[in-house]
């Protein structure tokens, strides 16, 4: 009976999970997305600023295996395409201009006409090539558009975080801008701990928790991304810890946001994960830190450049 209670509960989760609508994304969302593509794609090298140029301009060239990953990358970040079951999202396009027209200043016509030939396109295999040769023509034709759409310019980027104050600002840190979510003011004494690692357990630091693991896209409505976590060790020049990490992780009771906070942090992993969660801290401040070549100088450089930045400072 408990075990037929606890697989309904389940398959409840599952079903409620799957019929949520889907949500636009915001400025910050894509920016997230166009970034992170990058450092997942740029090529080391000489080569490598004349990628980044024509992919600022939003012109997918040259024409080559890196270009293809690269727009099947922002294609799969953007949610225009699922790769879970290989196909292009055209139904999502009008959902993202509807939630910011007033502001995209977008063609509703030319919204439907996007709509339709994201529509007549086939993924094929879901190969990057395939993804590329497929979607091209589409975005050649409605470059312009999309660029309003996904938030793609300055201007139209900056009229809605004006507009949206709520929304993570440019220059601030995650850690900041869920603190003043979940504190918002009160319960300085807890912030305070809360900074310094300490796991008081309060429901705001759980709150602020769980906003900034999703923020630092630790997790997501699917459940914990291990390997963003292992990334993290991994750009502080602690790659070998990797196996300890997954095991802390794993063998972590609960599953909540908190849960696996206070498992790393009550861990021998520790120290390293406080360098890594506040190096994290400045590169969500400033989502194009590592292309511009900059690494990891240790903690008292860390604490140095979030001084300088536009937001909340605790060191």
């Amino acid at each position: 009976m408990f075990i037929t209670a606890v697989l309904l509960s389940f398959l409840a989760h599952l079903f409620v999970q799957g019929s949520q609508p889907w949500k636009a994304l915001d400025p910050e969302q894509t920016l997230y997305v166009y970034k992170r593509c990058y450092e997942d794609h740029l090529p080391s090298g000489s080569s490598r600023r004349s990628y980044m140029l024509l992919w600022n301009d939003w012109k997918l060239e040259p024409n080559d295996a890196i270009t293809h990953c690269y727009a099947k990358c922002v294609m799969t970040g953007l949610q225009l395409y699922d790769p879970k079951d290989n196909t292009f999202k055209s139904e999502r396009i009008p959902i993202q201009h509807e939630a910011f027209k007033s502001l995209n200043r977008a063609d509703s016509r030319e919204v439907i006409e996007y709509q339709k030939a994201m529509a007549s396109i086939s993924s094929g295999t879901g190969s990057c090539v395939e993804l590329y040769n497929a979607y091209l023509p589409v975005h050649n034709r409605f470059v312009n558009l999309s660029r309003k759409l996904y938030h793609g310019t300055v201007e139209g980027a900056a009229r809605i975080y004006a507009a949206m104050p709520q929304l993570k600002q440019k220059g601030e840190s995650y850690h900041a801008y869920c603190e003043k979510r979940a504190w918002n003011g009160r319960n300085q004494a807890d912030l305070r701990k809360a900074r310094k690692y300490v796991l008081t357990g309060s429901p705001e630091l759980k709150k602020a928790i769980d906003c900034i693991f999703r923020g630092l896209r630790y997790m997501d409505d699917t459940g914990l991304k291990v390997d963003e976590v292992v990334r993290d060790f991994g750009l502080i020049y602690q790659s070998q810890l990797e196996p300890e990490v997954r095991s802390v992780l794993a063998s972590c009771r609960g599953t909540q946001a908190y849960d696996y906070y206070s498992c790393l942090v009550n861990s021998k992993l520790k120290e390293e994960f406080k360098k890594a969660f506040d190096f994290h801290e400045l590169r969500s401040a400033d989502y194009a830190y590592l292309l511009r070549g900059k690494v990891y100088e240790g903690p008292k450089k860390v604490r140095e450049e979030m001084k300088k930045l536009n937001t909340t400072v605790h060191f």
